[in-house]
């Protein structure tokens, strides 16, 4: 007997209904980074006009669940959103994009990349790319020198505490979630990193 075309169908329909759920977890992922950035940003620093906030907690969260692309479109959008939204702090916004989409993404990518300390090295990387690409934009655009000083010693607690929170919630939702929901390489699907 000769077959249809019908077996292929649902292989046909499965990319789909994963692209929907990929494009809802990083809807959902894009608003958590901007509620959570936008709720605790209650600390403006007068020679920035920048905040300390609890943003890079999510974007690290993500970044490590979901994978590089969810990770850089949460870390950028969330982010630069909360800049616009902000007082005073909308003129980060576009730089706020790139920089926090490229930690996002550096976080993301950088995990899943075979060394046993992946994730110890893709949150330096990751927390290197936010510290120092505010220092430049702030330096060259922004503020200028020295005031861009300021914001280092403020950016680098808000990594330090992104990666304590972040790296234990990602792993603990990796072993939770199901596996077609959380980022893996194709050599081990739905496999959580190693540590």
């Amino acid at each position: 007997m000769q077959s249809t075309g019908t077996p292929q169908q649902p292989s046909a329909t499965r990319p789909r209904g994963l692209s929907t759920v990929k494009l809802t977890l990083t809807a959902v992922s894009i608003a958590l980074v901007f509620i959570v950035t936008y709720a605790t940003a209650n600390y403006t620093i007068p020679a920035t006009r920048g905040y300390f906030d609890f943003g890079d907690v999510m974007i690290f969260i993500v970044a490590l669940t979901f994978g590089p692309v969810t990770g850089g479109l949460a870390g950028g959008i969330g982010s630069a959103a909360s800049d616009a939204f902000s007082t005073g702090s909308g003129v980060y916004a576009p730089f706020t994009l790139v920089i926090k989409g490229l930690e996002g993404l550096a976080a993301g990518y950088l995990a899943f990349r075979g060394s046993r300390w992946r994730l110890g090295i893709s949150w330096a990387i990751a927390s290197a790319i936010m510290v120092g690409g505010y220092f430049i934009a702030e330096t060259l655009v922004i503020v200028g020198y020295p005031a861009s000083v300021v914001d280092v010693f403020v950016n680098i607690p808000q990594v330090v505490v992104g990666g304590i929170i972040g790296i234990p919630v990602s792993q603990y939702l990796r072993r939770v979630l199901p596996p077609n929901v959380i980022y893996s390489r194709r050599s081990t699907p739905g496999s959580p990193p190693k540590a």
